[in-house]
């Protein structure tokens, strides 16, 4: 019987390659995010006008074209009923859930906004997204995993809530990822003796198609002198974190360097 994982924002960039190599390493793949299908696809930065590229479909086919299985769910953040229909449908349909991937975000147009251009519903839609309703996915999915005695979820950050501001990203986006930063931590203090294990994981700066897509030229300059990583270096570390008996070690509130997390403690990729 193949375990389950579900991977949110699952229809590009590092949420797309994680849900991949999942289904390469033998899960069956809940691939969600707001995109059914090509060219449907739009940048929150942009209030939805520039396109995005990448949908639930075509990461479902690249899944299957490598001879895994993946079952594709509309998922949005700032929309609790597709959560619940989304969760629904995975305990129908299997009756568990091995993993969870909580990669997707809310950027929105504020994302990059100074603090005191921020209209407050706007302000108060970011956190929606990217703290109150991973909350709320993140005690759906504890729902499905305690009568199975365990399971794992893996929570994608960004250092730059522990750094000071620096221009690269504003401050809902650093805000909000810094309260989502505490689910992890308080999933495993709480649950870990259930078997339910909690992953911090942070992949530094990773060029991805959506970069590219919506600053052309300009998408390097975002990494400030840092070298881009690829979203396969940071997929493989969360596949490790999914399957190896050993990876409760590195779970709770420590942020793991994804892409480095092999060479930084002298481990092999699965």
């Amino acid at each position: 019987m193949r375990k389950v994982a579900m991977v949110t924002g699952a229809t590009r960039g590092i949420g797309k390659a994680i849900a991949i190599a999942l289904g390469a390493a033998g899960f069956t793949v809940v691939v969600t995010g707001r995109t059914l299908r090509a060219g449907q696809g739009r940048h929150d930065v942009t209030g939805g006008v520039a396109a995005a590229p990448g949908s639930i479909e075509e990461t479902v086919q690249a899944i299957e074209d490598a001879g895994g299985e993946a079952l594709g769910l509309r998922l949005d953040l700032l929309d609790r009923g597709t959560i619940d229909a989304a969760m629904a449908e995975v305990e129908a349909r299997f009756g568990r859930l091995n993993v969870l991937m909580n990669n997707g975000i809310y950027q929105g147009p504020v994302v990059m906004q100074r603090g005191a251009d921020i209209e407050m519903a706007a302000a108060e839609a970011s956190l929606l997204g990217n703290f109150v309703n991973q909350l709320y996915l993140s005690r759906k999915a504890i729902g499905l995993m305690l009568p199975q005695g365990g399971g794992r979820l893996i929570f994608v950050t960004t250092r730059a809530t522990e750094m000071p501001a620096t221009g690269s990203c504003g401050l809902m986006y650093s805000a909000g990822k810094a309260a989502f930063n505490k689910i992890p931590d308080f999933i495993h203090f709480e649950y870990a003796r259930d078997g339910i294990i909690a992953f911090l994981i942070e992949p530094l700066f990773t060029m991805t198609e959506t970069l590219r897509s919506m600053l052309g030229e300009q998408a390097e300059a975002i990494g400030q002198g840092y070298a881009p990583r690829d979203p396969v270096e940071t997929a493989r570390t969360a596949v490790w974190l999914s399957l190896h008996s050993d990876a409760p070690r590195f779970a709770g509130a420590k942020m793991i360097n994804a892409p480095d997390f092999f060479a930084d403690h002298g481990l092999l990729p699965l």
